[in-house]
C-alpha cells in the first residue's frame, strides 16, 4: 500500500476538513483504554487512508455499506469522516445479537466490508461462513483467518496529498442507525447528511455546546445516541471526546476524576451503576454543566443522587426516526430547583423541531391532554432501509407518528406517558405504564420497576408489576403494599405484583419488552 497523489474538492459534508483548516492541533479524541489522544489533524489523515482504501483499494462506491462489529473505538470516527469524503454509508451491529439476528440484518443490507473487534471473532468466524464475498478487517494489529487485512495494515498507507471528494447531496444516505430493537428485530433507519448536520446544529445551539466542552462516551455505536446527541455535534463545535471500548462504573468514575468532562448522555442504568460505586462519594462533579439521561425516563430516585452532588440532571426525549435531538429542558437556564420542580418532563421542543400532540384522529389536542407526538423537520429520517412498508407505517404527510404518548403543560414543557402500543385498557380506562412506574419507583424500598399488562376476565386487561426492590425484606412487601395504596389511584394499582432479581433490558438500558413479556406475561 504505497504513496497516493489525488486532489480533493472542499465540500459541505466534509466537516472535518473544515474543523481542521481552523484548529487541526486541538485534541479531538482520546483513546483512554489504549492511552492514544487525536488531534482533529490527525483524525483527518486517517479519514483520508480509510477513505483512499475503500476507494481505490477496494472499490467501494458512493451508496455502497460498510459496517462495524466492535465495541467503541477511533475507528468508528475514522469511517464517518470518510463516509463524508467517499459517500459510503456506515452501519453498525450490536454483536450480542444472536447470529440468525445479525444475519438477517445483514443480508438486508449487504455491507461491502465489515471491520471488527476480536472480542467478537467467534461471530465473526460464522458471519465468514454465511457471508464470504464481504471484505473483513479486524480492529487492531492482528490479522484474522481470511481478513482482507488488519486496520493497522490500512492506516499504513502513505498519502502525498488528500483524496478527491465524490459529489454529495444532502439528501443522500451518510448513516444506517438500528432502532432499540426491544419488542423485535432492529429497523435500519436512513440517516441523510441533512438529519445529521440538521441534528448536530440543533444540539450545539439548544444546549451551547462549544470547543471547550467535553464528553466521555457511555452508550455504544450501535446507538444512535452515542453518535448524535453529543459525540458528532461535539466534534462540529471542536470539543473533545473520551472512548473507552465499553461502559465500566468505576472506570468511568477515575474518567470523570482524571479528565472533568463538561456534559454527559447516559440512560438510568449507567447513572444508578455509578452511583453504587464506593468511589461515588469521593468523584468530583463539579466538570459537568448538565448531564441528560434517555432512553427512558430516569427516576427521581436517582436523579436526586446526583442533585446532592449539585449536578443539573434532567430527563430528554427523542428517538432514533426523529433526531434523535428532539425534547430537553433548557438546562442552562434552569436553577436546580426549577429541574426539581420539572424533573417528570422532558423539557421543550429543541431547534428545528415541529411537533404536534395529536387524537386518533390526527386532530391536535389542547395543552394538557394527551395524545399522540409527531415530528416533521430536517432533524428526520429518510425511511427505514428496504422496508417501505414499515416507512408508511410510521411517516404520514411528512410526519413521523413517533406512537409515544404525550402531552404540554402551560409552561411548554412536554411529559411522556408511554407507548401507544404499551398502553392498556382497564376497565374503559386508558392506563400508560410509565406513569405507573415513575410512581413505583418513587417508593424508598422500591429499586426498579416495570408494568405489563395481564388479561382480565372482568376488566379487560389489569396491570403487573415487576419489581427490583433495594433490599429483600418482609418488610419492605407490605410497606410497598401501604405506598401503592396512597399514591397510585384504584384504577391504576397493578393486580398482580412480581418480585424479581432484575428486568431484562437491552444493551442501552431500555427496557427488553419482547424479553418481558415472553417471560412474565400472558402464556
Amino acid at each position: 500500500m504505497g504513496g497516493v497523489y489525488v486532489v480533493r474538492s472542499q465540500i459541505i459534508t466534509d466537516l472535518n476538513a473544515y474543523r481542521t483548516r481552523i484548529n487541526p492541533l486541538k485534541e479531538a479524541i482520546y483513546d483512554y483504554d489504549n492511552q492514544k489522544r487525536y488531534s482533529y489533524e490527525e483524525l483527518e489523515t486517517r479519514s483520508e487512508k480509510l477513505a483512499y482504501f475503500l476507494n481505490r483499494i477496494l472499490a467501494v462506491k458512493k451508496g455502497d455499506r460498510i459496517a462495524f462489529c466492535a465495541q467503541n473505538s477511533v475507528e468508528f470516527i475514522d469511517a464517518f469522516y470518510a463516509s463524508c469524503k467517499t459517500g459510503v454509508i456506515v452501519t453498525t451491529y450490536n454483536c450480542l445479537l444472536n447470529i440468525d439476528e445479525l444475519t438477517r440484518l445483514i443480508s438486508n443490507e449487504s455491507p461491502k466490508v465489515i471491520f471488527y473487534d476480536c472480542k467478537y471473532k467467534k461471530t465473526i468466524n460464522m458471519l465468514k461462513s454465511r457471508f464470504p464475498n464481504i471484505a473483513y478487517i479486524s480492529l487492531g494489529t492482528e490479522k484474522g483467518e481470511n481478513d482482507y487485512c488488519c486496520y493497522e495494515e490500512l492506516m499504513a498507507i502513505q498519502l502525498n496529498q488528500q483524496v478527491e471528494n465524490v459529489h454529495i447531496d444532502m439528501e443522500d444516505i451518510q448513516m444506517l442507525i438500528h432502532t432499540g430493537g426491544t419488542t423485535g428485530l432492529p429497523k435500519a433507519s436512513k440517516m441523510s447528511y441533512r438529519s445529521i448536520f440538521y441534528n448536530s446544529l440543533s444540539e450545539i445551539l439548544t444546549l451551547g455546546l462549544s470547543s471547550r466542552d467535553s464528553v466521555y462516551v457511555f452508550l455504544p455505536f450501535f446507538h444512535t445516541a452515542a453518535w448524535n446527541v453529543l459525540t458528532l455535534p461535539l466534534l462540529l463545535a471542536g470539543g473533545k471526546i473520551i472512548l473507552t471500548k465499553e461502559f465500566h462504573p468505576k472506570k468511568a468514575l477515575k474518567i470523570i476524576e482524571e479528565e472533568k468532562p463538561t456534559v454527559a448522555i447516559g440512560v438510568e442504568t449507567i447513572y444508578r451503576l455509578m452511583a453504587e460505586q464506593e468511589e461515588f462519594n469521593k468523584t468530583d462533579f463539579s466538570s459537568f454543566r448538565w448531564m441528560l439521561s434517555g432512553a427512558a425516563p430516569i427516576s427521581r430516585e436517582i436523579m436526586k443522587i446526583y442533585w446532592d452532588k449539585g449536578v443539573k440532571i434532567v430527563n430528554a426525549y427523542g428517538m432514533t426516526e426523529i433526531g434523535p435531538n428532539n425534547l430537553v429542558p433548557p438546562v442552562n437556564e434552569m436553577t436546580l430547583d426549577e429541574i426539581k420542580e420539572k424533573w417528570n418532563s422532558a423539557g421543550k421542543p429543541m431547534f428545528f423541531n415541529n411537533v404536534r400532540i395529536v387524537d386518533e384522529e390526527g386532530k391536535d389536542v389542547k395543552d394538557g391532554e394527551k395524545g399522540e407526538l409527531i415530528w416533521k423537520s430536517n432533524l428526520i429520517f429518510s425511511g427505514y432501509f428496504n422496508n417501505d412498508e414499515g416507512t408508511k407505517k410510521v411517516i404520514k404527510d411528512g410526519w413521523v407518528y413517533t406512537g409515544d404518548i404525550g402531552r404540554k403543560d402551560e409552561d411548554g414543557f412536554y411529559y411522556i406517558s408511554g407507548r401507544k402500543k404499551n398502553m392498556y385498557i382497564s376497565g374503559g380506562e386508558n392506563i400508560f405504564p410509565i406513569e405507573v412506574e415513575m410512581v413505583l419507583n418513587n417508593s424508598p424500598v422500591v429499586k426498579e420497576s416495570c408494568v405489563i399488562a395481564m388479561k382480565d376476565p372482568k376488566w379487560g386487561e389489569v396491570g403487573k408489576a415487576l419489581i427490583v426492590l433495594q433490599e429483600d425484606k418482609p418488610e419492605a412487601k407490605k410497606e410497598l403494599k401501604q405506598f401503592i395504596n396512597e399514591n397510585l389511584s384504584s384504577i391504576k394499582r397493578p393486580k398482580y405484583i412480581e418480585f424479581v432479581e432484575e428486568i431484562p433490558k437491552n444493551q442501552v438500558g431500555k427496557l427488553d419488552m419482547k424479553e418481558i413479556k415472553s417471560r412474565y406475561g400472558d402464556s
